[in-house]
């Protein structure tokens, strides 16, 4: 699927070792089934849909042992269905699959995604998502990752609430504790490009999440990741100072909104930036 639309039901055929009529007729199965879409363009083409690559993504993190029960659903947004789950590996997890749907034209229009299918965008959300955990992890409050297949992350799971669900009681401490993450991001070359009260939680620690939208400061281009072995479109572009200049304003906005709190934009970014 990276490099058609829709996979010509002769590939199919051969790559699965099934003889042509064979080949249609399961494909209309899983069609009827949801679980890939079936399109006649100048042949006939199937991709996965958002159910098949999730199907795909669990399969595999059992088959790699890292996944051992999934459990219920936790949240569902825009571009993510999140669950909690079990591994004899890691314990109690989240399991984050990846989906891009109604809005994803403006997403599109946002990010350089190029004309691949649906299906094939989540895998490379996800990706991006897993490198930029393993950037940070370690380095700033994320959660810890454990591994990623198609759609679907696996991590730690933080048992906290998002910051807009709460009312503070230390609002200043917790205005500079995401201050400080910002810088800790920064300096391993992360800009997150959608910082705001909704995807920063409150445990016992502060813990910044959803990264489909990061940037790495000083790289351009797409690159290749070794450990993850797929193009994962790291986005990394000149604008990123702008991302991050925006991400600080979000925060700043919500914390005078919701607190009364006021700390001067520029000098926010300057500490950051800050060697």
């Amino acid at each position: 699927m990276w490099n058609y639309k829709y996979v010509p039901s002769d590939l199919i055929s051969k790559r699965v070792k099934l003889n042509e009529v064979d080949t249609l007729k399961t494909l209309k199965s899983l069609g009827a089934m949801g679980v890939v879409e079936n399109k006649v363009v100048s042949y006939f083409g199937s991709s996965l849909t958002f159910q098949g690559i999730t199907l795909f993504s669990l399969k595999r993190l059992v088959e790699k042992g890292k996944l051992d029960m999934l459990g219920k659903k936790m949240g569902e947004g825009k571009e993510s269905v999140v669950y909690n789950c079990y591994s004899e590996k890691y314990g109690e997890c989240v399991l984050k699959f990846h989906k891009l749907g109604v809005s994803f034209r403006k997403i599109r229009e946002k990010r350089d995604y190029g004309d691949l299918h649906l299906s094939v965008l989540t895998v490379r959300s996800a990706g991006r998502e897993y490198r930029a955990l393993k950037k940070l992890f370690g380095v700033a409050k994320v959660p810890e990752p454990f591994g990623w297949e198609g759609n679907a992350v696996l991590m730690e799971l933080v048992d906290g609430r998002e910051l807009y669900k709460l009312r503070l009681e230390n609002p200043s401490e917790v205005l500079d504790a995401i201050i400080e993450e910002m810088r800790r991001m920064f300096i391993a070359g992360v800009v997150h490009g959608d910082l705001s009260q909704y995807n920063v939680l409150i445990a016992e620690d502060i813990y910044i999440i959803d990264f489909p939208q990061w940037v790495e400061v000083g790289r351009s281009g797409d690159e290749r990741d070794e450990d993850i072995n797929v193009n994962t479109d790291v986005n990394a572009n000149e604008n990123w100072k702008e991302l991050l200049e925006r991400d600080v304003e979000n925060i700043l906005k919500y914390f005078k909104k919701a607190y009364g709190i006021e700390k001067d934009i520029n000098s926010v970014i300057n500490y950051v930036l800050a060697e």
